[in-house]
């Protein structure tokens, strides 16, 4: 019962935030949103419900063992690589399972509820974490509407929601505003999901089954058909995280903004800053910066390294991927490289503005020939067509791909994002303010918006038969 299902958005939904929302008391605060939560689980993949039932109590129980042995880090040590062994296990359980053994499928969520176990693990050991009964920790890992592929959520962030003092505004208890918030959010995410995401699909064409069979492709097309993959990621994943923004936000909890116009970037480093944003700072505080304590130069650069490959690495374990974490660990030091020499502002004038965001794309979407494609052949095909050594005429490419990909370009260099338009209703801790575009069209409760929000919902719902699973579902 995926988020694009007709199941979830006209009954599970609906149903549970009517039964959340007349049956919520003080005195059973979380297992009213817990029940809900498990319910999700079971009816998305009822054969790992266990299993996961299962990850929660073992961290639970290792988060209380380490939180009283502080002083000692082979306990945390051994949690870590524990996690980490189960994730490993079902990630790349093709690399270890004996020919004619059937794979196990991923159980829903493996790496956000692994990941997110993990940090506030991590942050026991630091007493950094606040310490929770079994109940207040599994609501936690297991709010229902980052489960299918996220955001990675931070005890920082979620637990004082959680654990608000009963009664308040924010604990648990949507009000009016919210449910106009999360509807829109919804609704937005739906839309770009149903309706702008396979746009960009169908622009691809066959350029990457070609160059899969090592039949010729030109230099525009396979341009087109890597952009196109880029944006149809793009809209796929965001379009999922507002969704998952919209429902939590129906409850009364916000999530974490994940995307935040990364396309308005003016740098691999920004890109990275504004795409995946939890990811990212999972890997900032719970890889990079153990890794730069001491303050030396090259310890920086090769933090960067390893963060891109263990990025990489999460993806699958191809080679094209490996070449890819390499390729961005590149893209990433090369780009702090120059701003430590001044080659490069932080800053920076218009031109350096505009030529860093055509750049940015251009490197990005270069990359997706190792990140789109399965074995080492086929990334080297699709490379061969990006430097117009394809085999093919440089220029043919249908009229439709190309008018996607300009007004994709377009229209987010200049536009203002959702996240942009609705920023003010989002809190701090979640939007880099900092890079938000104001607009006179920023989100209020109005007659144009309720219109606005009705036909783009109107349209996903029609849409919404033929919608694939999202790209990191289950992830």
């Amino acid at each position: 019962m995926s988020f694009t299902s007709y199941w979830f958005a006209l009954a599970f939904l609906p149903l549970s935030a009517y039964a959340y929302h007349r049956l919520i008391s003080t005195r059973q605060l979380h297992l009213l949103p817990l029940g809900i939560s498990l319910v999700f689980y079971y009816l998305n993949d009822a054969h790992n419900l266990l299993l996961f039932c299962a990850s929660m109590g073992a961290n639970w129980l290792l988060a209380g063992v380490i939180g009283r042995n502080r002083g000692k880090t082979r306990y945390l040590a051994l949690a870590i690589a524990g996690n980490l062994c189960f994730l490993a296990a079902y990630k790349y359980a093709k690399f270890f399972v004996v020919p004619g053994m059937a794979i196990p499928a991923l159980p829903l969520g493996i790496s956000y509820f692994t990941f997110t176990q993990i940090a506030f693990l991590v942050d026991t050991a630091r007493g950094q974490a606040r310490s929770t009964n079994p109940l207040e920790y599994a609501l936690f890992v297991a709010w229902f509407p980052h489960l299918p592929a996220g955001p990675l959520l931070s005890h920082k962030d979620m637990l004082p929601q959680f654990l608000a003092a009963p009664g308040t505004s924010s604990a648990l208890h949507p009000a009016p505003r919210d449910y106009a918030v999360g509807l829109t959010l919804f609704a937005m995410g739906l839309f770009k999901k149903s309706c702008v995401a396979p746009i960009f699909h169908h622009a691809q064409g066959d350029v990457f089954l070609r160059a899969g069979q090592g039949d010729p492709i030109g230099l525009v097309e396979t341009w087109i058909a890597c952009l196109g993959f880029l944006f149809e990621t793009y809209y796929d994943f965001c379009g999922y995280s507002e969704m998952a923004m919209g429902i939590s936000r129906m409850f009364g909890i916000h999530l974490p903004v994940n995307f935040h116009a990364p396309f308005k970037s003016s740098s691999p480093v920004e890109f990275w800053t504004r795409w995946h944003v939890t990811l990212g700072a999972f890997m900032r505080d719970y890889l990079y910066r153990p890794l730069t304590k001491k303050r030396q130069v090259w310890r920086h650069y090769a933090a960067l390294f390893v963060v891109m490959m263990a990025v990489a690495i999460w993806h699958g374990a191809t080679i094209p991927l490996l070449i890819f974490g390499i390729y961005q660990g590149l893209l990433v030091t090369g780009n702090h490289a120059l701003r430590r020499w001044n080659l490069v502002s932080r800053k920076g004038g218009k031109l350096q503005h505009w030529a860093g965001r055509a750049f940015t794309l251009a490197a990005i979407g270069f990359s997706v020939s190792l990140w789109a494609t399965p074995d080492w052949q086929e990334a080297r095909h699709v490379m061969l067509g990006l430097l117009g050594a394809g085999q093919a005429s440089a220029w043919p490419g249908g009229f439709f791909g190309i008018t996607a990909i300009l007004a994709a370009i377009a229209f987010n260099w200049s536009a203002p994002s959702l996240i942009d338009l609705m920023a003010k209703e989002l809190p701090a801790w979640s939007v880099q303010l900092k890079k938000s575009t104001t607009s006179l069209l920023a989100w209020k409760p109005s007659l144009a918006w309720a219109v606005a929000v009705a036909v783009a919902l109107c349209l996903a719902l029609i849409n919404l038969s033929a919608v694939k699973e999202f790209k990191y579902a289950g992830f």
